[in-house]
């Protein structure tokens, strides 16, 4: 391994090292990161709420429309896939803000 894929790999290591960290933080201390979070955030934590609900939302139209017959499957998966992955998408950010992070998908 050359000392320049050496140094890329020490440094994810590291951010791995300080990812899992944060995420043993015991109950109360997690509660009171948390808590800290979203008073930091509070429009941000708003606006992915909805964004999160709306995502929700249009997943369980999907999937009343398939059941209905309106959709072909080959669409339904599409649409599907499309849904699921703004929605993981959502869930990094949550919980790059949860975490003070910045891993990306």
């Amino acid at each position: 391994m050359t000392d320049k894929e050496e140094k890329k790999s020490a440094q994810i290591r590291h951010a791995l090292d300080e990812i899992v960290g944060k995420l043993e933080q015991d109950s109360e201390e997690g509660a009171m990161a948390w808590a800290d979070t979203v008073s930091a955030n509070r429009d941000e934590w708003a606006r992915l709420k909805q964004e999160i609900r709306a995502k929700q939302k249009a997943l369980k139209e999907l999937v009343t429309l398939k059941r209905a017959g309106d959709i072909s499957s080959a669409e339904f998966e599409s649409r599907y896939r499309a849904l699921q992955d703004e929605l993981t998408s959502l869930e990094f950010r949550v919980y790059n803000l949860r975490l003070g992070t910045s891993v990306d998908v």
